[in-house]
């Protein structure tokens, strides 16, 4: 959209000096050669406020939240402009997400070295009862065999005959 010069009207209130601020009626003058940068530059300087220190959210009339870039693409009324105070610091919050993600892995790594004392406690049990499952499992086996041989010796002798077929037969 091109334009030589554009006036907009912006109503800003102060939310960083009063909970119920006043409302101030200015009004920014906008060139076709300012980018993003230059605007945002200009309305803190208007709104007497510094982006360390301060937000600016800028709002349409039916207040709401809307991109700087809608001031010079929209046709309204007026926008309004809401200065606010920074409640929190980016340098701030990354060290704390750095100590939670190293507090997380120290309580991994406890955790893990419990879980390894525990096991180490437990090993010469865990030795005991796999040799006593061997053992039950060998005599079981044991048992199974032997009644495999009996069985065998018992019928080796009528097959030897030739009458181990008649016996089977209906």
């Amino acid at each position: 959209m091109e334009f030589s010069k554009r006036t907009i009207p912006l109503k800003i209130r102060r939310y960083d000096l009063s909970d119920n601020p006043e409302t101030t009626e200015k009004d920014l003058i906008v060139y076709p050669s300012m980018d993003y940068k230059a605007i945002k530059a200009e309305l803190f300087k208007m709104c007497e406020a510094y982006p360390d220190k301060q937000v600016l959210k800028l709002r349409n009339p039916k207040n709401c939240l809307i991109p700087i870039s809608f001031l010079v693409e929209n046709e309204e009324p007026y926008f309004i402009v809401d200065v606010a105070a920074i409640s929190c610091f980016g340098n701030n919050s990354n060290s704390l997400l750095q100590d939670a993600y190293v507090d997380s892995v120290c309580n991994r790594v406890k955790f893990l070295e419990s879980r390894v004392a525990q096991a180490e406690l437990l090993l010469p049990q865990l030795e005991w009862r796999r040799q006593s499952y061997m053992e039950d499992t060998v005599s079981g086996l044991l048992n199974k065999v032997q009644f495999l041989n009996r069985r065998f010796d018992e019928l080796y002798p009528k097959y030897k005959a030739g009458t181990l077929a008649q016996d089977l037969s209906p």
